[in-house]
């Protein structure tokens, strides 16, 4: 797969791995930063955690870049460079369907960096010495690297969709994998999640380093995250995938809307973190730094101020009782002192407003949390036949988020529809979803089209880059619409 090609061993943290290896007990360190196979193997206990910690390194390099691009597809956020006007025009305009374009070219390269070097740290895995590391440590690493590859694939998909994506992987970096249709690609997923998940299971409870901080908010107490916690993320993840499958209707699961995937829905969630009596942030996250050497968070109001929110950012918002809107929207949605808009070179709409949800560079960016967990729930439930528990489900979200009054019952899908997207849309804003869940409710035409020369868009292209890598493959290999 040639988007996923990186010769060797692959480190994705050099940093991060010099740091780590430094806390240990040992006097003799491995070079990390130019590793060999062998020398990795001779003391794999040491090696492949960090590499496992590579992968997750991985996954928050490419999430600034997923929420601000999915954001403005899904007319959440502008982002509005003063000096690149292509960060506004390469995803509203019609430059977008140009697999050349900035908007045409996004979403693709990063989350392959984590799939290859998965695959390559479940190589080393499986090479390593039980004597050395024991079956229960490799399962649980296995569970923990499938489980990623599963959510790289996934934004994979998420921006692609209708066109399919590669999902296999081989071990010469050179060979190409053929695309898949969105629909098998949704089942290569949900398995995969499942596979890890029977992996975890057989993991024991302590992985064999420690996982970033970012897991520790998948319990209340905040500490670090075991094997069988990380197993509750990996069912929260499944949750999320097969509440897609079953919105659109995917092969193998039944039409649009039906029970059925709905119901592995609910048996996925019942094995998750959700709590309806915790805390709605409780959940998994990527975690940034301001310190030296570090990653921080580029989308943040303290790393630029180029990125903003959209101009109908207020549209549509509630009102609590007393008159002030909506607290999803009150908390996480500010008001600019002055309109800001883009280059004049483009045709800009100016806004005035921002978002105050990322406010410094270590604010951390949610992966899922337990309010999506509630309102998967909701739509489950609802979609099942259990129009009751879905309304409570939405009650919960409505007055403990939101602020709101409670309200009746739902008088038609559509009814039930039009009240789940507007509490996705607060409850999940600038986390990467509007677009994404507009498109699965066939909404997408309800998205705002701020001047004559932009548009919506259900799926970004193939790129030129990976498009030419194939230009002489044969035909089964080639990308679609190239």
């Amino acid at each position: 797969m040639s988007r996923m090609s990186k010769p060797g061993i692959v480190v994705a943290a050099a940093s991060a791995l010099v740091a780590l290896a430094g806390c240990g007990d040992r006097l003799t360190v491995p070079n990390f930063q130019n590793p060999t196979t062998s020398s990795i193997l001779s003391d794999p206990l040491a090696a492949i955690p960090l590499l496992a910690t590579g992968v997750l390194r991985d996954d928050r390099a490419q999430m600034t870049g997923y929420v601000s691009g999915v954001g403005i597809l899904g007319r959440e956020s502008y982002n509005y460079t003063p000096t690149e006007g292509r960060n506004t025009s390469g995803f509203l305009t019609s430059d977008v369907k140009n697999s050349t374009s900035f908007g045409g070219t996004a979403l693709w390269t990063g989350p392959w960096f984590t799939i290859r070097d998965a695959f390559n740290t479940l190589q080393l895995i499986d090479a390593a010495s039980s004597a050395l590391v024991s079956d229960q440590q490799k399962s649980a690493m296995r569970g923990l690297l499938h489980t990623e590859t599963a959510l790289s694939l996934l934004y994979l998909l998420n921006t692609r969709d209708s066109l399919g994506i590669p999902v296999e992987v081989y071990e010469d970096p050179t060979k190409l994998a053929p695309f898949v249709s969105r629909d098998s690609a949704f089942n290569y997923i949900v398995a995969l999640l499942d596979q890890a998940n029977t992996e975890l299971g057989k993991g024991g409870t302590a992985f064999p380093f420690t996982l970033h901080a970012g897991f520790n908010a998948l319990t209340a107490s905040g500490v670090p995250a075991t094997v069988p916690t990380y197993a509750k993320f990996n069912r929260a993840l499944a949750a999320r995938v097969n509440a897609y499958r079953a919105s659109r209707g995917v092969a193998g699961c039944g039409a649009a809307l039906s029970p059925a995937c709905y119901q592995t829905v609910l048996t996925d969630l019942q094995a998750s973190f959700i709590d309806a009596n915790g805390s709605l942030t409780l959940g998994a996250y990527n975690v940034y730094s301001a310190a030296a050497n570090d990653a921080a968070n580029t989308i943040s109001n303290a790393a630029t101020t180029a990125i903003v929110a959209h101009a109908k950012a207020d549209s549509g918002v509630m009102k609590r009782a007393d008159g002030t809107p909506d607290l999803r929207f009150s908390s996480k949605v500010i008001k600019l002192s002055a309109p800001k808009s883009g280059p004049t070179s483009i045709q800009a709409v100016p806004t005035n407003w921002d978002y105050s949800i990322y406010a410094d560079r270590s604010s951390p960016i949610p992966i899922i949390r337990n309010e999506e967990l509630i309102l998967l729930r909701a739509e489950a439930e609802y979609f099942t036949g259990d129009k009751t528990g879905a309304l409570n489900d939405i009650n919960l979200i409505r007055t403990k988020s939101g602020g709101l009054a409670a309200r009746g019952a739902f008088t038609s899908d559509a009814d039930f529809i039009d009240e789940l997207l507007y509490n996705r849309r607060l409850s999940l804003l600038f986390e990467g979803h509007r677009w994404i869940d507009m498109r699965r409710f066939n909404r997408l035409n309800q998205l705002t089209i701020d001047v004559p020369s932009h548009i919506v868009v259900s799926h970004l292209p193939v790129t030129q880059n990976e498009c030419l890598s194939r230009a002489n493959a044969d035909a089964s290999l080639k990308g679609p619409g190239c």
